[in-house]
């Protein structure tokens, strides 16, 4: 609640250092209004099996009524797995509440005489505080801190947001314009220190992604409501358990970056860009098992937007066929079923987009083995089943391997060799004789004739190992 209270102050407050005239008034109750009712929408999908009663213990309220956050939960001691599971499907159902309520402060309505980068710059303090609590809650979910830490640090993130969202309030009505930017940037720099220092153990920050291949590929026309999603999953040891790295795959997202924007013609702004996302992120922009309209479905213009999605890291194989599945930077190698996106899910909340198509490009394999070794070295043996799973009739995928087949490397790790293939393949390469009819266009016949002469060969003679791209087209 005093995350709400805090919410409905700013929405009513933000840039009015005078009562407000009627209209703006209006204005501001219609937006909270608004807010109240995402967030009570938000209430009611935490209503999960084994999830009310964890909640209720730690509810910030306790700790403000010196009450024991972890009264009924084993003391102040860690969750248990049974715990865990169900605080990670709170963490994945707040990270859509918290892409909802972002979306919909962007783009509120803001009275005429307010400045909009103000107010939203005083949302931002909000925002900021909700993904830091959700970032506590995939800490406790994990196992890596007891229920009793999260508590004292929850209600430590919202004094403190409350304080510096004050001293914002207090530095917006200095008249001097350079004393009101050096504090309200001396601010800023409190909270960002604070929330580095949030968690147990702060986690390093990812390198800028950088491409190693040096490609241009010949411009396509504008596509302003095209929507792209790119995921490289490179770094599995941070946050996961017993999953090796992949290490390509941050250079493999940022080289298909460059080929959505020259070759697709999809906007900077039009992508969503995921760097070792964990399964909370990937719930967030495709939705999960209840609610297919997470980020993605917000992006999407019905009827006029085309969708396509990259996807580079680990593939894990069935389980009971609920799989095969993409492994989130967070997953745990045992508990795959529990940690991982499945990609039926995927392909099916896909479709549910009122889009005019979906492609999906795939740099994983779902063997169980990868070229960095087993992923599933303490995983149980029903999970080695290497089953496809089928794209509905409006979803085309491109994959890099067969489900029994490992995606190669090149031989210095610098790129996945399907996404180095690909993408030389659609910069021109596969146009040319013997593969296309060098009409300056590429098809996907023509691409999969490409790849099925250089990636194959290159796989083979590196590794002595068949791997045959996989293009399941739309009917």
């Amino acid at each position: 609640m005093r995350f709400l209270s805090f919410l409905l102050f700013i929405l009513i407050s933000a840039g009015t250092a005078v009562a407000a005239p009627f209209d703006a008034r209006q204005m501001q109750a219609e937006n909270r209004d608004g807010l109240l009712r995402i967030l009570a929408d938000c209430e009611k999908s935490y209503a999960v099996q084994g999830l009310d009663v964890i909640r209720q213990q730690i509810d910030l309220s306790h700790h403000l009524n010196q009450e024991p956050p972890f009264a009924g939960l084993s003391g102040d001691g860690y969750p248990t797995e049974e715990q865990r599971q169900a605080i990670r499907h709170w963490a994945s159902l707040r990270a859509l509440c918290v892409v909802k309520v972002a979306a919909f402060l962007d783009r509120a309505p803001v009275p005429a005489e307010m400045d909009r980068k103000t107010v939203l710059d005083g949302y931002s303090f909000y925002i900021r505080g909700m993904t830091a609590t959700s970032d506590l809650i995939s800490v406790l979910a994990q196992g890596s801190m007891t229920f009793g830490d999260f508590a004292n640090r929850r209600a430590k993130l919202v004094a403190e947001i409350d304080a510096d969202h004050l001293r914002w309030s207090q530095a917006m009505a200095w008249p001097d314009d350079d004393a009101r930017l050096r504090q309200i940037a001396s601010v800023r720099q409190r909270f960002d220190e604070y929330l580095a220092a949030l968690f147990p153990q702060p986690s390093p920050v990812t390198p800028p992604m950088r491409a190693a291949l040096d490609l241009s590929f010949p411009k396509g026309p504008d596509r302003p409501d095209d929507v792209a999603v790119i995921i490289g999953n490179g770094d599995y040891h941070r946050q996961g358990r017993d999953i090796p790295d992949v290490r390509p795959a941050h250079a493999d997202a940022a080289a298909m970056r460059i080929y959505v924007l020259q070759a697709l013609g999809i906007r900077e702004r039009n992508i969503i860009m995921l760097s070792d996302a964990t399964a909370a992120q990937m719930q967030a922009v495709f939705g999960n098992d209840h609610d297919h309209r997470g980020q993605l479905y917000d992006w999407v213009k019905p009827g006029r937007s085309r969708i396509f999605v990259y996807y580079a890291g680990h593939g894990a194989p069935v389980a009971d066929g609920s799989g095969p599945y993409l492994v989130p930077a967070d997953a745990e190698a045992s508990r795959i079923a529990l940690s991982a996106y499945p990609l039926p899910l995927l392909y099916d909340n896909l479709s549910r987009l009122p889009s005019q198509g979906v492609t999906v490009v795939l740099e994983a394999c779902f063997s169980g083995m990868s070229q960095a070794g087993s992923l599933m070295a303490r995983a149980s043996p029903i999970l080695i089943s290497p089953k496809g799973a089928l794209p509905p009739a409006n979803v085309t995928v491109i994959s890099a391997a067969g489900f029994d087949q490992i995606a190669s490397w090149e031989a210095d790790a610098s790129h996945g060799l399907f996404t180095e293939y690909f993408l030389k393949g659609m910069s021109g390469e596969a146009d040319q004789k013997p593969y296309g009819n060098q009409d300056g266009k590429v098809t996907l016949e023509e691409l999969e004739r490409y790849l099925k002469e250089n990636l194959s060969y290159w796989a083979r003679r590196y590794y002595g190992r068949e791997q045959v791209a996989q293009f399941m087209r739309s009917e």
